[in-house]
């Protein structure tokens, strides 16, 4: 799957997690995938739940740029459904509010917010049997802290497959992905973005976001997503209207 100039300008909603360790000798270390969305004049950050764990807020940023540009979190909302267990599929999710005082101009303009309010296009399940569908993030085997160079390092992969199944918890979903760079793990790519094409339209299709990815393996071809219908439901009932 070659990416469009539209769809690599959408892979720059997505950025490696990075966590302060308070280690002198490894200051940082980089694992999962977060992306950034605004909803209800609110700039957020998401990811899967156990990518951060009880990691504290205030050690967790995102670099979104080459020359080091961080994004920082002032608050956090961990999603609970009822009715399900605390460590099930529906609740990995959580949600962080962006800080962005300290990235430059020209980071902001590099990179790409997903506007979720409204989600004008967000009927995806409809046309699932006739859609691709995909997802980017940064795989833990390519990613990492070059403390000599005093840099984070890291190189985003993109997925394709195709709808196969729901999945065992309400709200998600399993895929099939191509994996054409043989990747020999998925880890780190739990928090990654999920979209959907619809294939069966003669017009230009628009990419429909449709959750987030939250497990999976290469053994398998695998990868299971939590819906976005979940990740909007959390999203109004944290941000009132």
């Amino acid at each position: 799957m070659e990416p469009t100039p539209d769809l690599k300008r959408l892979r720059y909603c997505a950025r490696p997690m990075v966590f302060e360790t308070g280690v002198p000798e490894t200051p940082l270390s980089v694992a999962g995938t977060a992306f950034i969305v605004a909803f209800r004049n609110n700039l957020l950050v998401l990811t899967a739940k156990h990518v951060v764990g009880e990691w504290p807020t205030n050690k967790l940023r995102l670099i979104v740029s080459e020359a080091g540009d961080c994004v920082t979190f002032t608050d956090r909302w961990n999603i609970r459904v009822e009715d399900e267990e605390e460590n099930g599929d529906q609740n990995d999710l959580v949600i962080f509010q962006a800080d962005i005082a300290n990235v430059s101009v020209a980071a902001r303009e590099e990179n790409h917010v997903i506007n979720l309010t409204p989600p004008d296009n967000s009927d995806w399940y409809g046309t699932r049997n006739n859609a691709l569908f995909f997802l980017f993030g940064y795989p833990k085997l390519a990613t990492g802290v070059d403390y000599e160079l005093s840099k984070v390092i890291s190189s985003q992969y993109l997925l394709h497959g195709a709808y196969i199944g729901d999945s065992l918890s309400f709200g998600c979903y399993k895929l099939a992905v191509q994996n054409p760079l043989k990747l020999t793990s998925f880890d780190g790519l739990s928090g990654s973005p999920v979209f959907s094409l619809f294939t069966g339209s003669a017009n230009a299709a628009q990419p429909t976001f449709c959750g987030i990815a939250i497990r999976g393996t290469a053994s398998s071809g695998k990868v299971h997503i939590l819906g976005s219908q979940t990740i909007f439901a959390a999203l109004d009932e944290t941000f009132v209207a």
